[in-house]
């Protein structure tokens, strides 16, 4: 890891707001730490002790159910921060969160985030922004999974992730960032319904797939079928 998380920072929505000297007071109080895959990092229902920053990696975001499923709600990847939201109402982690892969993050402690929230109005209009986004994105996962069918969830998540790679225009390719089975738990769904859909997709001519290089053949139509063209 590198001495100073400056430069992750500036390309983390949470913090990229911020000018050089309030970025400089946030990494001077930020620690570097490595997790393994699999490692929890926390679980719905315990105090906050901070916030996380992923450079590297990447961690799910879940909820169990009482028999024991899980849900996932969002795969983070790099750069992004990590259960920001509790800093805010001093409540509980609302969901778990587990490193997906071998990650690097940096760790910044709820008393030093208060400390720079409270002395810093800069930090403070940052973080309301950063949590406005993240309440967009919340809107859309419950819409996807509680009123779309299985293809337009796939095809939701499709013109999702063609967006945040810069590829969402005809003939334009880019690299899933989830496996299949990933998918399926971002989509409350199976592996073989996520199989399914994709097929559907590439029989229709919507998209071509070679292993997890996808192209987008017509944005249009993909939009259809979620209702959002």
């Amino acid at each position: 890891m590198s001495q100073s998380p400056v430069r992750h920072l500036r390309d983390a929505s949470f913090f990229r707001d911020l000018s050089p000297a309030a970025l400089e007071l946030v990494a001077e109080r930020m620690v570097p730490r490595r997790f393994p895959r699999g490692k929890i990092l926390f679980r719905s229902g315990e105090a906050c002790r901070g916030v996380y920053l992923l450079v590297e990696g990447k961690v799910e975001i879940y909820r169990s159910t009482s028999d024991g499923r899980e849900h996932v709600i969002h795969v983070e990847t790099p750069v992004q921060s990590i259960a920001e939201l509790p800093l805010f109402d001093g409540g509980s982690y609302p969901a778990s969160g587990r490193v997906a892969e071998d990650s690097e993050l940096y760790f910044l402690s709820l008393d030093d985030f208060q400390r720079l929230y409270q002395k810093h109005p800069e930090i403070a209009d940052a973080v309301i922004r950063n949590l406005g986004r993240r309440l967009r994105h919340l809107v859309t996962t419950v819409e996807r999974i509680s009123l779309m069918s299985i293809p337009a969830r796939v095809a939701s998540l499709l013109l999702e992730q063609g967006q945040e790679t810069g590829a969402l225009k005809d003939g334009t390719s880019f690299l899933l960032p989830h496996t299949q089975r990933q998918m399926a738990r971002l989509l409350a769904t199976t592996r073989e319904s996520v199989a399914r859909a994709l097929g559907e997709l590439r029989s229709q001519g919507i998209l071509r797939q070679e292993g997890r290089a996808v192209t987008i053949l017509s944005v249009a139509r993909l939009e259809a079928m979620t209702g959002t063209d």
